[in-house]
């Protein structure tokens, strides 16, 4: 019995000295955290410029270890880091997402991770993408400030620096009439259509925008004019404003602004479209006679905005002026390039008769004058008158008169009309 108990006893020491409850390799005292990151490296493939802002790619951080990992820091080049939760512990077998996104210049970057894992505790994640930049855009025709007329082929070139270009879309838009054209661009980068000159007359913002497949979109833009023709024969007085002695004629098909009688005043303007007044480009005949000498007509761009009547004075005014004591007023705003045939002394240039062109009214004041021959000689005349501001261009018969630069010029809408005036002295 005795020996018995000392043999426990000796058991029980014994397992004393191999320590039995030690703790064992690969328990907590070598538990070690294994740092995986996920994709690395990153290859974003086509990045779409136009969705730059909204674009982000996902980096996965694992602990794939027994023990907890310690993300101390993120350093990123290159790209942009959207998110930073750092410092931040990472439990065994769980994860966090760093959200990255490359620039608009297109370079690569690196992400670089510090952690405690012993193995690997800086990881770097190469970064990279082909960024699908928009694509690129040259209007060939028309150029800014062409006046048209009647059918036009309008040209552009295109290019893209991933796709072809004959997948890349054009369209072509006015700010009047909205699109007119839509189609692919040609294998060699050109792109062409018509403009059909039935679109509205006057000022149109012509804009050519190209998209690639990455929706990214370039738009340029040119200002042209489309030019308002008239066929006599085909006039549509409805669209015509006429004003005092003005009128009509059904018989002969044209405008009477006055008769042959003292103190008359006649206007007629077209309003049934504004047009810039810095781009007017208009040829008619014209006829002065059957009276005593007095006093002549202009071509006038009436200031949409700033006027309050389509009828100016009387005498010098010829039918747009007022500033001036020779006339009864009031001034129409705008410009006016009259054809005077009556000296008014102290008011006029020259005794002679001649062309003026004058800014709101102001009869006495010419912004540019020129002599011109006999005009009131009872027979019609070829007159036309080219606007590109500040250049003004205007011939009578094939001669050119008047073809100079007129400072002052400024933007404005306006109505195109035909104003006359007469005082003691007459003419139809």
């Amino acid at each position: 019995m005795n020996q018995f108990v000392y043999s426990m006893t000796l058991l029980f020491v014994g397992c004393s000295d191999y320590n039995l409850f030690e703790k064992q390799p690969g328990g907590d005292a070598e538990l070690q955290p294994l740092l995986v990151v996920e994709p690395s490296p990153l290859d974003a493939g086509i990045v779409c410029e136009s969705a730059l802002e909204e674009t982000s790619y996902t980096i996965e951080v694992q602990n794939q270890g027994q023990g907890p990992l310690e993300i101390s820091a993120l350093e990123i080049e290159g790209w942009i880091l959207l998110n930073n939760p750092c410092p931040i512990e990472v439990s065994t077998m769980e994860s966090i997402g760093l959200s990255v996104r490359p620039t608009d210049t297109g370079e690569e970057g690196v992400l670089t991770i510090y952690s405690n894992d012993p193995n690997q505790d800086i990881w770097q994640v190469p970064l990279s993408g082909q960024l699908d930049r928009a694509p690129e855009l040259e209007i060939t025709s028309p150029i800014t400030g062409d006046i048209l007329e009647g059918e036009t082929l309008f040209g552009a070139l295109v290019s893209d620096d991933v796709d072809p270009t004959e997948f890349l879309m054009v369209q072509w838009k006015s700010n009047q009439d909205g699109v007119f054209s839509t189609g692919e661009a040609f294998a060699d980068g050109t792109v062409a259509t018509t403009w059909s000159g039935y679109q509205s007359s006057g000022h149109h913002n012509i804009e050519v925008s190209v998209v690639d497949s990455c929706s990214n979109v370039t738009r340029e833009t040119v200002t042209i004019c489309q030019q308002r023709s008239y066929d006599v024969n085909a006039l549509d007085v409805n669209t015509w404003n006429f004003e005092g002695n003005a009128s009509w004629d059904v018989l002969n098909n044209w405008v009477q602004l006055t008769p042959a009688q003292p103190w008359q005043v006649g206007t007629a303007f077209s309003t049934g479209q504004e047009v810039p007044a810095g781009w007017i480009d208009i040829e008619f005949d014209f006829y002065i006679g059957d009276g005593n000498g007095a006093d002549g007509f202009s071509i006038t761009a009436l200031d949409v905005d700033r006027m309050n009547t389509f009828l100016g004075g009387t005498g010098c005014g010829i039918g747009y002026g007022g500033d001036a004591p020779c006339t009864d007023g009031p001034a129409l705003p705008g410009w006016s390039i009259e054809v005077d045939t009556y000296h008014n002394p102290t008011y006029d240039p020259t005794a002679e008769d001649h062309l003026m062109f004058t800014f709101d009214g102001d009869a006495d004041d010419p912004a540019a004058w020129a002599v011109l021959p006999e005009m009131e000689d009872t027979g019609w005349h070829t007159m036309a008158v080219r606007v590109q501001k500040p250049h003004v261009e205007v011939s009578i018969d094939g001669v050119t008169y008047i073809d100079q630069d007129i400072p002052g010029f400024y933007d404005f809408d306006a109505y195109i009309g035909f104003t006359a005036g007469t005082g003691d002295y007459t003419n139809r």
